[in-house]
C-alpha cells in the first residue's frame, strides 16, 4: 500500500465511522434597516458544527506525524505507539564482509540504522493473516 492508498483508506474509515472535525463559526452581527429608518441589530452567536475529514485533511495529518517521527529519530529519541510498536535508532557495529563480485574482504564502518519493534496488536494482525492463509489451504 502506498501513501495515497493509505490516505484514502484512512479517510474512508473516518467518514464511515462519522468522525468529524470541529469547526467553529465566529459571532456575527447583522444590521438591518427598513425604508422608514428603523434599524435592528441581530446577533448570531458562535456555533459549532462538525465536518467530515477529506483526503487533504488526512494527508496533512499524516505528513505532520511523519515529520514528528523523523525529527524524533534525528534527535535519537524513540517513538512508541501503544499496541503498534516502537521506532528508534540502533547502532550497527563495524564488521568485515566479502565483496559480492570480487570476493575480497572489506570493512563496513559502524553506523546508525532505523529499527522497529512491533507491538502486540501488530503481532495479532499478522497472526490473523496467517490463520486466514491456513484456512484457505485447508479448503483446497
Amino acid at each position: 500500500m502506498n501513501k495515497k492508498e493509505l490516505i484514502e483508506k484512512v479517510t474512508n474509515v473516518l467518514q464511515g465511522n462519522d468522525i468529524r472535525k470541529h469547526v467553529a463559526a465566529q459571532k456575527t452581527t447583522l444590521h438591518i434597516s427598513d425604508d422608514y429608518g428603523n434599524q435592528s441589530d441581530f446577533i448570531i452567536k458562535k456555533s459549532s458544527r462538525g465536518l467530515l475529514f477529506t483526503n487533504k485533511d488526512v494527508s496533512t495529518i499524516l505528513d505532520a506525524v511523519l515529520a514528528v517521527v523523523e525529527d524524533s529519530l534525528k534527535r535519537g529519541e524513540d517513538v512508541s505507539i501503544h499496541g503498534f510498536g516502537t521506532l528508534g535508532v540502533h547502532k550497527r557495529a563495524a564488521r568485515q564482509t566479502l565483496h559480492p563480485v570480487t570476493g575480497e574482504s572489506i570493512e563496513v564502518v559502524a553506523r546508525y540504522v532505523p529499527k522497529f519493534n512491533f507491538g502486540n496488536l501488530l503481532r495479532m494482525a499478522a497472526k490473523v493473516y496467517e490463520m486466514s492463509l491456513v484456512d484457505e489451504e485447508n479448503e483446497t
